[in-house]
């Protein structure tokens, strides 16, 4: 009994030092004209501009109107911040020679700005990067190892094509060097899959945590799947309309109750076997389903945009998320086998859920920034 208490402690400590499930990246454009330099567009989250929010990483990200309304002096401390974190992210190289490059902050080129508008209401900062002199060669990112940094998406365009996937700490070539192949762009659906994959596993803990609260409602596989499908149509449908831009995505609100549902999910599981409710409870999985299909869109957002391939790319991510979801499951399913009868499951059960809960109330609290 002394060591599941243990454990449910050691659970809360690495809880309350986790982050959330947010899949922090940025997402850039690579084309290079026949006969002219390369060049790169870059939608740089306003959120890694305000070093308040970027320090954060339970902070919910910043919409469009507080972009809006930082008005003249916010938006110079926002370039000027956007791009001194944007060059200790990325060295662009030819060969070994560094490649110095300049930067242009599109939305400025009207008054007011006009600022981008997304399948959610994100801020967005748009740059332009440029080489300051024409590179002959293939060109090297390295994108810089750091604490909270963000992965890097380069979307290729011609013969190479695809999108390239820079994690902190890793290197790309874009172009073919001599004795070398280029670096490898994976396809827009395999990439639409990988992201909503990578957004529960690994990166996204609540995610993470919800799925096994559904698993310790009832380890039989008639409930498994009535839950998993209640939360697979619930979140479908609520990723396919904020994807498409019909209804806005608030993180400000979605990712506090993505952290309550851990709570109505963990408790909810101590109501005795002989008064569940399965109405009820699949009732409460499609319900927060709706919201964790927002929290995904959210973290989508920045390269699924409506258009061609738009469809495709949705049904990639959601079954990405899907896969993700089933791997839980079975993984849970075989950690358990043999002894799920035992008192011993029972009690590892009970506590494993009361440390769910726990750790969704104190996300919760963070996340509206009780906590400060």
């Amino acid at each position: 009994m002394s060591r599941l208490w243990v454990v449910f402690g050691i659970w809360v400590i690495v809880a309350t030092s986790a982050g959330a499930h947010v899949v922090s990246q940025l997402y850039a454009e690579w084309s290079q004209p026949k006969g002219k330099p390369w060049e790169m567009a870059v939608q740089f989250e306003a959120g890694y501009a305000d070093p308040s929010i970027r320090a954060d990483p339970m902070a919910p990200a910043p919409d469009r109107q507080w972009l809006v309304n930082q008005g003249e002096e916010g938006w110079e401390r926002l370039r000027k911040e956007a791009e001194q974190y944007f060059r200790e992210c990325l060295i662009l190289r030819d060969g070994q020679q560094v490649i110095p490059w300049k930067v242009e902050f599109i939305d400025f080129g009207k008054n007011p700005p006009d600022f981008i508008k997304l399948l959610t209401d994100g801020a967005y900062l748009r740059m332009r990067v440029t080489p300051v002199k024409p590179s002959a060669g293939p060109v090297t990112l390295d994108w810089q190892a750091g604490e909270g940094r963000p992965t890097f998406v380069v979307k290729l365009e011609g013969a190479e094509g695809g999108y390239l996937t820079l994690n902190p700490g890793t290197s790309q070539v874009i172009g073919k060097e001599p004795g070398k192949e280029p670096a490898r762009a994976f396809g827009l659906l395999w990439t639409a899959f990988r992201q909503g994959f990578e957004h529960v596993v690994p990166q996204g803990w609540d995610h993470v945590l919800f799925v096994i609260g559904l698993f310790f409602y009832r380890r039989k596989w008639r409930p498994l799947l009535a839950q998993s499908l209640a939360f697979t149509v619930a979140h479908t449908v609520t990723l396919g309309l904020a994807a498409g831009g019909i209804v806005k995505v608030s993180g400000g609100w979605v990712e506090p109750v993505i952290a309550l549902s851990l709570v109505a999910v963990a408790l909810e599981n101590f109501r005795a076997e002989r008064e569940a409710n399965n109405h009820l409870r699949l009732a409460i999985v499609f319900g927060f389903g709706l919201i964790h299909g927002l929290g995904f869109a959210g973290a989508l957002s920045e390269w699924l945009k409506p258009g061609e391939g738009f469809l495709p790319s949705l049904l990639c991510a959601n079954l990405g998320v899907e896969v993700a979801q089933a791997f839980l499951l079975a993984t849970a399913w075989i950690v358990t086998m043999g002894w799920y009868r035992s008192k011993g499951y029972r009690w590892v059960r009970a506590v494993a859920c009361l440390a769910i809960a726990v750790t969704g109330t104190y996300w919760a609290i963070q996340r509206v920034g009780w906590l400060g």
